[in-house]
């Protein structure tokens, strides 16, 4: 018989995300295996493959791409400081699942006079992005059944002239801005929270002040030159809160630094999503 107080509490855990992991904690190969298993087996639209899955729990591969996951926005319009973010240490756990939707290699669907959708189709995009919102569920679902705790995050390949670092460290570049049949989608951090601290307290000690989220950012001021996607640069400064306690960003904004990275919460705040039976 399903436990269903067992059930609720499963999907209030995986509502909150962790921003702090246990890395001397290691995920057993065998709940590795099976993770992946779930993701790559979750349902989708007609059966076909609207997305790959890169994966890694090597310590020093996640924390390389680590380092371009700015954007968890820090200071904005939204509380009145200046423009700042941190990076997105949900993806920095034990282990990292990365979701990146694609052209599927079969045809299922059909346009009303008959022929067959084409894969750069909206529509296909459409199901891609159920498919993989679809799997994302099931494997947080699956972590927290075994004990594990989750963050999902979508700040991938952010931050001061990344340059595409992770499309190009994934092999996929031209997949995604050149033939465009490939976007990298959302990310998800799976492990061990550590004992004590807040789950929204992180150990990364660095802002990038000048900019409240991850995209076209650069250290040096680029004037009007623009990346492959047409998007102009944003200068911003790289500070170390630890150090000091104000900064000043490109802009002429000064800074309260923070002592600690804390992230905002949401999860404790009334969600307007109506439940309305159909008459």
């Amino acid at each position: 018989m399903v436990d269903i107080k067992k059930e609720k509490k499963l999907l209030e855990q995986i509502q909150k995300c962790q921003r702090n992991w246990d890395y001397s904690k290691t995920i057993p190969q065998e709940h590795i295996d099976y993770l992946l298993w779930v993701a790559k087996n979750a349902p989708s639209k007609q059966h076909e493959a609207y997305y790959d899955i890169y994966y890694s729990h090597d310590r020093e591969t996640i924390k390389e791409l680590y380092n371009w996951t700015w954007g968890n926005t820090y200071g904005g319009d939204f509380n009145k400081k200046p423009p700042s973010a941190w990076r997105n240490s949900q993806m920095n756990a034990n282990f990292f699942m990365l979701f990146v939707i694609k052209h599927p290699p079969t045809f299922n669907n059909s346009m009303v006079d008959g022929s067959i959708v084409k894969g750069g189709h909206p529509p296909r995009w459409d199901n891609g992005l159920v498919a993989v919102g679809t799997a994302l569920g099931l494997t947080m679902r699956a972590a927290a059944e075994l004990g594990y705790y989750t963050g999902c995050n979508k700040n991938n390949s952010n931050g001061p002239d990344c340059d595409f670092y992770w499309e190009k460290r994934l092999g996929i570049y031209e997949d995604v801005h050149v033939h465009k049949t490939k976007q990298m989608l959302y990310g998800l951090g799976i492990g061990f929270p550590q004992e004590g601290k807040p789950r929204n307290e992180s150990d990364d000690h660095e802002l990038v002040i000048g900019a409240s989220n991850g995209h076209n950012l650069s250290l040096d001021d680029k004037g009007e030159e623009r990346d492959i996607r047409g998007w102009k640069y944003r200068q911003v400064k790289v500070v170390d809160v630890r150090y000091s306690d104000k900064a000043v960003d490109p802009y002429g904004n000064v800074h309260e630094l923070p002592k600690k990275n804390l992230a905002h919460l949401n999860s404790h705040h009334f969600r307007d999503i109506k439940v309305i039976k159909i008459k």
